[in-house]
């Protein structure tokens, strides 16, 4: 079967990744084993004290300056809600970057060292820290955060630290910043389109009947949406493959409304969390 590689090229600190996750899910079930998903460091953050103002850094110190851009930070966060309708809190517990964590390379670091190279062992590390950041507002970049993610995913603390400081691990973020000058990616996120060979630079995010036109134009026609089953069977697959996920990206996913999900979920073992407008299913165990 041709398929069309998409990759995504983000930062798991973005709030507008977090916004995006209801578009992937749809492409998931419209277009099947027609898509694949692979995802491209970042690495948005190299230190956050180049983003401060240098003038109040100046005069108050970097303290006075690093809370100054959380601010700013945060209201950024809480506007890019308004994307996708996927909840964001902000303010409610730790801070991002401090002046201990300068950066959110540690962040792309990490979820590189815990998924390796399984894309749906990814997937789900990538969301998790994302819950995290966004939801949660854990200090994600902070090495401690993430061996404790690390064996949620039965992936133990000296092995973890070993493998986050491998040259395997270095390299591969060298690859990715050597792929984003190559490709000339000045904005993130983006994604690559790969077909056949050719691959292609998509800026900004695309909407759904966007990516609709995107996939007709780049593999002329030769892939297109099948048709979408909404049954238990299929619901818990997906739930497989997604064991944490809103109740807004399975509605959007399968084209139903959300008292549809409801009833489908009904008889499933699931925790749930209600945030602003939405609920958090995950699986138990």
């Amino acid at each position: 079967m041709k398929k069309l590689v998409i990759t995504t090229v983000a930062d798991p600190m973005m709030g507008m990744l977090w916004e995006t996750w209801p578009t992937t899910r749809k492409l998931e079930t419209h277009y099947g084993e027609q898509l694949e998903f692979k995802f491209l460091s970042g690495q948005l953050v190299k230190n956050v004290y180049d983003l401060v103002d240098q003038n109040v850094r100046q005069r108050f110190g970097d303290r006075v300056a690093l809370n100054q851009y959380w601010v700013r930070l945060m209201q950024i966060y809480l506007q890019e809600e308004q994307i996708g309708n996927m909840p964001i809190y902000m303010g409610g517990n730790e801070r991002l970057f401090d002046e201990h964590h300068l950066s959110s390379v540690t962040l792309n670091q990490g979820i590189l060292t815990i998924a390796g190279d399984q894309q749906p062992r990814l997937d789900q590390v990538l969301y998790e820290i994302q819950y995290d950041t966004v939801i949660n507002n854990l200090q994600t970049n902070d090495i401690k955060y993430l061996t404790t993610l690390a064996q949620r995913f039965e992936l133990g603390a000296e092995e973890f630290k070993a493998r986050y400081n491998s040259d395997t691990i270095k390299q591969k973020l060298n690859n990715s910043e050597q792929v984003r000058q190559q490709l000339q990616i000045d904005q993130l996120p983006a994604y690559l389109l790969t077909y056949q060979g050719k691959t292609f630079v998509v800026k900004g995010l695309p909407k759904y009947e966007n990516w609709q036109k995107l996939i007709q134009q780049v593999t002329n026609g030769a892939i297109t949406e099948q048709t979408v089953k909404f049954d238990a069977a299929t619901l818990a697959a997906f739930l497989n493959k997604h064991p944490h996920i809103s109740q807004l990206e399975l509605q959007t996913a399968f084209d139903v409304n959300e008292q549809a999900i409801t009833d489908a979920l009904s008889t499933i073992d699931l925790e749930k969390q209600r945030v602003k407008g939405t609920i958090f299913y995950r699986k138990k165990g």
